[in-house]
């Protein structure tokens, strides 16, 4: 078995808060991007302690178009 084979990987949370990085990994896309995003409007964010999360659930319901009225 390959050394790298062995290692399993967790898959991305379900729901929750998670940080850029995270976010970045579940759209194939990097960090900087993902502050971007947040940056520009494209993705809700909420500042928590001196760093940004991003709560999964709303964000997938704003890339997906699935987002509730306020």
């Amino acid at each position: 078995m390959h050394f790298m084979s062995a290692i399993a990987t967790s898959p991305p949370p379900a729901q929750g808060f998670v940080k850029a990085h995270v976010l970045a990994g579940i759209y194939n896309t990097t960090a900087p991007t993902i502050y971007k995003w947040a940056a520009t409007g494209k993705i809700p964010c909420i500042k928590f302690e001196g760093t940004i999360r991003f709560d999964l659930e709303k964000v997938r319901a704003r890339i997906e178009g699935t987002e509730a009225a306020p």
